[in-house]
């Protein structure tokens, strides 16, 4: 067959300009997000978007020293550098807990358990 194989004679052409530029992460997270609907799995992705933006949530001191791990049900486990820490963030468990609940938008997280 002249001009290419069959296999590849309906084949669109790749798309161009800014929609899929490699150099832009903001076109890749569409990308992203589009496979995730495509399969099925927006809404439980959307749950840990939240990881990607801790330090905004939470502070950059806090961010320095914790790391959420996973969510298992409505409890949030977040790992620490040490007990001091583990301490020091129990006291302001409440305030972790709403700022998350704001930036997902719902009420998902209901605990958290500090970990060493």
């Amino acid at each position: 067959m002249r001009g290419g194989s069959a296999l590849f004679k309906n084949r669109r052409p790749p798309p161009t300009g800014r929609q899929f530029n490699k150099r832009d992460p903001e076109a890749l997270n569409k990308v992203i997000d589009l496979a995730f609907r495509r399969f099925g799995l927006s809404e439980e992705v959307s749950k840990y978007r939240f990881v990607l933006h801790w330090k905004e949530i939470v502070g950059e001191e806090i961010a320095k020293r914790s790391h959420p791990e996973y969510l298992k049900g409505s409890t949030l486990v977040i790992k620490v550098m040490d007990s001091a820490w583990s301490q020091e963030l129990s006291f302001h468990k409440k305030v972790i807990i709403t700022r998350l609940n704001k930036f997902l938008g719902k009420e998902d997280v209901k605990d958290i358990l500090f970990v060493v």
